[in-house]
């Protein structure tokens, strides 16, 4: 897997004239490496790791890391999460490293363990710097040179490498998420098994919905089963979305009244989202509290029409935005208005905006130009409504885009659900 990434990138660095990429963001680190650490849950605004890929095939891919962690790479090896890279330079962090050298009189450590991390220690290269910027610099002069261009994902490391070595730089953003829209199989593989767990959280979420239950309630519900099925919540929330009107409806917080019951009548969006061994999931549907008015049917039902005729236009070499242009289908023209319907397509993987469009991608040029969908894309699509009049609906599905069409990653029903009935 990893090498079919490492070429991915390769090739995508060789098209925009980079000699090599310098990654520094958690994600990008995983994704070339598998290297993740304990301290990534810790949201330091300094990169405590890197990884260097290098265009030329015939360099080595470079895991950059805290002297101290080295042992880290034996403990996840034998955990069964191997860590992929060819050689290793190393940095101080703090005085971690200092007193990790210190000699324990007391500690033994057991030949096999000794035997792997020397075998280890024969793959660190150059000498233990000051920080981890003096290392990216002595690394990238050793096998590309300060006059070849390095492209960075944090332009931060890029300008500070920069003003210690002259090194000449670019952004790495779009280089990167080319390659990670496109997943590998091993990857395809863990995102059908998270759509398995998302449909089970969903049914245990509508399990709990009900007259004389709180949303907060529910929330801390929601969160404790999705941890007992080995998904990181979304921080703050599980549910990030919760249908709620104050004089209109709100699209930046779509929350319901934490401090209240419901009394039946409410709408519910549900949007459970969390992260399951590293991959996103985004599904989302729409509850009704109590039996819905025959009219509120009616537009849930034009909804999921829409929806549909958009999901049937997935497929390798269509372009997101014109897959999302909605107004030319009969059901849209049902909802008052149909200009509160919004549509849009996102690649999805280790973010749930992975997409691979011009920087800032989250402008409007995102959704206007769209991106062209290619087999092995993970892409999601979400058809939200925000009518006034009857409420909202809402509903997304995340599908892998084939040759011939796609497949989708969640099997749970797209109907109305009717709490009581």
């Amino acid at each position: 897997m990893y090498q079919e990434k490492i070429r991915r990138l390769r090739a995508r660095l060789k098209e925009a004239g980079a000699s090599g990429a310098l990654l520094t963001t958690a994600d990008n680190i995983y994704y070339a490496s598998g290297f993740a650490s304990v301290m990534d849950g810790w949201h330091l605004i300094e990169p405590i790791a890197a990884v260097f890929v290098p265009t030329d095939a015939n360099y080595p891919v470079v895991l950059i890391m805290p002297e101290a962690s080295i042992i880290s790479l034996i403990v996840s090896e034998r955990g069964g999460y191997p860590v992929h890279f060819e050689r290793i330079a190393t940095f101080d962090m703090l005085n971690f490293c200092e007193t990790a050298r210190a000699e324990d009189a007391h500690l033994a450590l057991p030949d096999d363990l000794l035997i792997e991390l020397n075998a280890l220690m024969q793959r660190v290269e150059g000498n233990c710097e000051p920080d981890i910027i003096q290392t990216i610099a002595v690394t990238l002069a050793r096998h590309v040179g300060i006059k070849n261009r390095v492209l960075f994902d944090d332009l931060r490391v890029a300008m500070r490498v920069e003003a210690i070595s002259s090194q000449s730089w670019g952004d790495a953003l779009e280089v990167v998420l080319a390659s990670r829209a496109i997943k590998t199989s091993e990857e395809l593989s863990l995102l059908r098994e998270s759509g398995l767990v998302a449909d089970e959280i969903m049914a245990y979420t509508l399990s709990q919905l009900g007259v004389g239950k709180s949303w907060g309630e529910i929330e801390k519900q929601v969160a404790q089963y999705m941890i007992s099925r080995d998904v990181d919540p979304l921080p703050g929330s599980p549910m990030l979305f919760g249908g709620a009107y104050d004089l209109v409806f709100r699209p930046d917080l779509f929350r319901t009244e934490v401090s209240r019951p419901f009394v039946g009548g409410e709408i519910a969006i549900l949007e459970t989202q969390g992260r399951y061994k590293n991959f996103w999931i985004d599904i989302n549907r729409t509850a009704h509290i109590g039996p819905a008015p025959q009219a509120y049917r009616d537009q849930y039902q034009a909804v999921r029409e829409v929806f549909e005729t958009i999901v049937a236009r997935l497929r390798a070499g269509a372009n997101t935005a014109e897959i999302c242009e909605f107004r030319d289908i009969p059901a849209a023209k049902k909802l008052d208005p149909p200009d509160k319907l919004l549509v849009v397509a996102h690649s999805v993987g280790l973010v749930p905006l992975e997409s691979p469009v011009r920087y800032p991608g989250t402008g409007l040029h995102g959704a206007k130009e769209g991106f062209t969908a290619e087999p092995g894309m993970v892409i999601s699509i979400d058809c939200l409504y925000f009518g006034s009049g009857l409420g909202p609906s809402h509903m997304e599905n995340v599908f892998i885009v084939t040759d011939t069409g796609s497949e989708p990653l969640y099997q749970f029903p797209l109907e109305l659900t009717e709490t009581g009935t």
